[in-house]
């Protein structure tokens, strides 16, 4: 049996306990025994690790990976499920579809409400629930009778959606007849290098606003600062949040010509910190004071940092870091300076210094088993993740069974991803992931306060092309 330690950036809290799971619905027939029979290559053959049970030592808790040294017949490399359904994936009750461009923004019904069509309820929710010897990979086909979705269970601990990224890549390539690249830190932490926080002076890591160590007793107030939220507002309702592709990018042309009159230089906003903008206020539609607020922005490490500047795309693990703009938010502040302050925390994020600073108290952090949340005491926070990047160049096409590929008037493989990344009782309204882009636009698992869906909902009668948010 080989052991494997796991590394400090895989065991913040919480993701130390939440199992992500991700749908990916695709407009095509593909066939489960090729899909089956390639997973079981990828692990079997080539990325052994993603066969590892994960174990916590009795003698001080500590987790890591045991890996058998060869894998026998029996043993589970993964949990595998299937269900046949014999009509269109458009029979699913509240399934959610793409609205015309005119139509503007739209809140579409939940994950939640289509959730159950897609896995068994015999899935573990978090990595506590796992039943004893479970495997890593939780697998669920569903096949309809013009899609496929492919739903996975995964350890957050084991991958953030980068990695998830790439391991569906290594999957759908040995479909296509090619092997995967050497994983990259299969059995090593390739961020042990990096300088201690103990190396770093104080003023450089105690970072108001940002990440960082806290004093023993600080974080008790930072929730004291949530109980007026919660008891003003104690039901919040979750939305798939559609913004369509013109919308944006209109905005973001507008967005540009405001900030250039502002400030006297183009900023570089991106469509992501367009939609960053449009969430944000959203999310705090429902408040009319102002508030002191850190919006933060994961940052994917893969390229920028020396151990992933080639191959990225064999790592799977976490490589997340954290940029941060806090200001003083209130109904009056503009879209187009959310997007700014957005742009400028993910440039500050950016520079290698600060890259090596975050991992740095990240992991300090995890020694200290402190969350991960990033807010200062008796202020509010927002924590946005992107997808979208996890999941290009993936390509199931290879896996289209014989008789689709035979039907000429079909085009390429078209593909929607829903998921959803947080423990049960966690709240969901002050965290939103854009889960994936579109040829129609942007999807994002979207929640607020009841108050607030309301009152987006009025707004959007009005303005759903968000001219005077």
């Amino acid at each position: 049996m080989e052991v494997i330690p796991i590394p400090l950036n895989d065991q913040l809290k919480p993701i130390e306990n939440i199992r992500t799971r991700t749908y990916f619905i695709l407009d095509r027939c593909l066939d489960e025994g090729i899909l089956k029979n390639a997973l079981e290559s990828l692990i079997r053959e080539h990325w052994r690790k993603l066969g590892a049970r994960v174990i916590r030592r009795p003698k001080d808790g500590v987790l890591e990976y045991h890996l058998p040294k060869t894998f026998d017949e029996k043993y589970a490399l993964f949990n595998w499920s299937s269900q046949e359904y014999d009509h269109s994936i458009d029979k699913v009750p509240s399934f959610p579809k793409a609205t015309p461009c005119e139509e503007g923004v739209t809140l579409l019904p939940p994950l939640d409400s289509v959730e159950s069509w897609f896995k068994p309820s015999t899935w573990p929710f978090e990595r506590k629930d796992d039943p004893p010897n479970s495997p890593l990979l939780y697998v669920h086909i569903s096949l309809f009778a013009d899609t496929t979705v492919i739903g996975i269970n995964v350890p957050h601990m084991l991958v953030d959606q980068f990695g998830m990224g790439n391991i569906l890549k290594a999957w759908s390539r040995l479909i296509s007849g090619q092997g995967p690249p050497p994983m990259i830190g299969g059995d090593s932490d390739i961020f042990a290098d990096v300088k201690l926080h103990a190396d770093y002076p104080k003023k450089e890591v105690a970072r108001k606003g940002r990440m960082r160590v806290r004093g023993r007793m600080e974080y008790p107030f930072v929730i004291l600062g949530y109980i007026p939220e919660f008891i003003l507002h104690p039901k919040e309702v979750n939305h798939t949040l559609f913004l369509p592709l013109p919308l944006v990018e209109s905005l973001r042309e507008k967005f540009k010509r405001e900030l250039v009159q502002k400030y006297g230089a183009e900023p570089g906003i991106s469509n992501g910190d367009v939609i960053t903008a449009i969430i944000f206020k959203f999310s705090q539609i429902h408040h009319k004071s102002s508030r002191m607020i850190a919006l933060s922005q994961a940052v994917n490490l893969r390229g920028r940092f020396p151990q992933l500047e080639r191959n990225y795309d064999a790592f799977i693990h976490n490589s997340l870091h954290y940029g941060t703009a806090r200001f003083r938010d209130k109904p009056s502040v503009p879209l187009s300076e959310i997007a700014y302050l957005n742009r400028q925390a993910i440039i500050q994020a950016l520079d290698p210094k600060d890259v090596e600073i975050g991992i740095a108290v990240t992991r300090e952090m995890v020694r200290r088993k402190q969350p991960i949340h990033t807010c200062e005491p008796f202020e509010k926070s927002m924590n946005i993740t992107n997808w979208c990047a996890a999941w290009k160049g993936l390509d199931f096409s290879g896996a289209i069974k014989a008789q689709e590929k035979e039907r000429p008037e079909r085009n390429e493989l078209k593909m929607l991803v829903l998921g959803d990344s947080k423990e049960f009782s966690a709240p969901s309204r002050f965290s939103t992931a854009v889960m994936c882009k579109t040829e129609e636009g942007y999807w994002c698992y979207f929640s607020v306060a009841l108050k607030g869906s309301k009152l987006i909902k009025e707004y959007l009668q009005k303005d759903p092309m968000l001219d005077n948010l």
